[in-house]
């Protein structure tokens, strides 16, 4: 079999992946950390909440701190991912599945069913759930029936940082006391950090300079996994191209290859998102003005009217993908193009 040239460890890139050390991330990895403590001594911990862009370190963070806390600690432990499993019977079983040694019937079993196993399982033993995207449940009921459990120790991550403002009163309540952990974008001399982390694990020394990653790391836009993806892409082209290092003209050939951030944040958007942007493309708008000129395409355009909750909601979203400006309170809200 002949030798790699450029990559020694294509497991570096992948997303799945979770490194042995974490950069630029101390106050978050000491905040999930002390968060967790409590339960060392048998007391029942805060729940936690991540937000913050995609590739800003959430779900790897709260990964590396729950692997590490169990090399100490015997806690059950399962990693659910809302936007795949959006349904509450593929979450339960997940957890259930995740928290039992034996096999667990899938079909013919309830929710209920679900629910009853994870509560044995917890029994005097404690659980930690990792609900990744949770803002993507279609049945949030069962973030109540989870948050019921005391053996359970939840925590949650969400690109928005108001995701639990759309939730039930109820479920707001219960997460009043949670630690809400705010993850930035990254730095460019941080993704760059980053990078030659990923070099040393993942690739043959001498396959990539510096001043490669350099541009990598400018091209990522604050997305730590954006950069990775694109290191991973030129890496396996220059293979393919039987070369002995990654060229100027590969890593310039990979950057496009990588959705844009900001394209990403627009195909994410639903119809009436869209018409909202469209309509701020011309001038900025007051929350009144823009409601009803939404209401009037959306008719033109064979969408369903909307609710002013729901308006509210879409426009909380738009500010917090940093697509538009927001000044002032209430129906005088006024909202520009950013």
């Amino acid at each position: 079999m002949e030798e790699p040239k450029i990559i020694k460890n294509p497991e570096v890139f992948e997303e799945y992946f979770i490194p042995t050390r974490i950069l630029h991330r101390e106050d978050q990895l000491m905040g999930i950390r002390n968060d967790l403590k409590p339960l060392l001594s048998g007391k029942k911990p805060r729940n936690i909440v991540l937000y913050g862009y995609p590739g800003t370190g959430k779900t790897c963070i709260a990964k590396y701190v729950v692997d590490e806390l169990r090399k100490e600690f015997p806690a059950l432990y399962a990693y659910v991912n809302c936007w795949k499993e959006e349904s509450g019977f593929k979450i339960l079983y997940n957890i259930s599945k995740n928290f039992s040694s034996s096999f667990i019937q899938r079909k013919g079993i309830s929710k209920d069913e679900l629910l009853d196993i994870i509560e044995r399982k917890i029994q005097g033993i404690q659980g930690i759930v990792i609900l990744d995207e949770f803002d993507k449940l279609s049945d949030e009921r069962i973030l109540y029936d989870l948050l019921s459990l005391s053996g359970i120790t939840l925590i949650l991550i969400s690109n928005k940082p108001n995701a639990l403002q759309w939730f039930d009163p109820r479920i707001r309540s219960r997460l009043s006391s949670a630690d809400i952990i705010d993850f930035p974008l990254y730095k460019t001399e941080e993704i760059l950090d980053i990078l030659k982390d990923r070099r040393e694990w993942g690739l043959i020394p001498g396959t990539v300079t510096v001043s490669q990653l350099e541009r990598i790391a400018g091209a990522s836009e604050g997305d730590a996994r954006k950069g990775i993806e694109i290191l991973r892409i030129a890496s396996i082209e220059a293979e393919n191209r039987d070369l002995d290092k990654i060229t100027d003209d590969v890593i310039e050939k990979s950057i496009p290859k990588v959705p844009d951030t900001q394209k990403h944040k627009l195909d994410a958007l639903n119809p009436y998102q869209k018409l909202i942007l469209k309509v701020l493309n011309s001038k900025p708008m007051d929350s009144g003005n823009l409601f009803s000129e939404l209401q009037s395409l959306s008719e033109k355009q064979g969408l369903e009217r909307i609710v002013d909750r729901t308006f509210r909601k879409y426009m909380e979203r738009l500010v917090n993908l940093g697509l538009v400006r927001a000044s002032g309170k209430g129906r005088w809200r006024k909202y520009s193009k950013s």
